[in-house]
């Protein structure tokens, strides 16, 4: 069975016009963003279509809150900047891929991202079991070695 060389030429030309607007598409979502400020304006988040939180702005009055009410502001925020990332995503793939396609790229983008709940007030860690800002990692004992020094301050000198 021959291809029909104009065909062949007809298809490809509509191959090569889907690879561009899949280059356009994957260029726009790259720099797409989503932001959010709280009511008063003391946090401001930015966040990619996936959620990963790119930016945190804190003004001076955010700190007139309590920890656990800046904690709750900040989460809030994230959530309102994953949303109008979701919304922009929408707005720039949708007319391009169509309603069913669509559902599918959500689809085949939430399988990629892993479904977390978000903490609200869930207690965090201890803050001995965090890393201190600045602070050497933590370091491995040092095996024993049978070979040991006199542990009474004579250096390099073996028993």
């Amino acid at each position: 069975m021959a291809i029909d060389d104009a065909a062949f030429q007809q298809r490809m030309r509509q191959f090569e016009e889907q690879a561009a607007r899949a280059s356009q598409l994957r260029d726009r979502l790259g720099e797409l963003k989503g932001s959010a400020r709280n009511a008063d304006g003391s946090v401001t988040v930015t966040v990619a279509p996936s959620g990963a939180v790119l930016g945190l702005q804190l003004s001076p009055a955010a700190m007139n809150r309590t920890h656990t009410q800046l904690t709750q502001e900040i989460l809030s925020t994230i959530r309102q900047a994953t949303q109008q990332a979701a919304a922009l995503t929408e707005e720039i793939v949708r007319p391009v891929v169509g309603d069913e396609q669509y559902e599918r790229f959500q689809e085949a983008f939430r399988a990629h991202a892993p479904t977390v709940q978000p903490l609200g007030r869930a207690e965090p860690p201890p803050a001995s079991s965090l890393p201190m800002p600045g602070a050497p990692p933590a370091r491995e004992p040092r095996p024993r070695d049978d070979d040991d020094y006199f542990g009474e301050g004579f250096s390099g000198v073996k028993r």
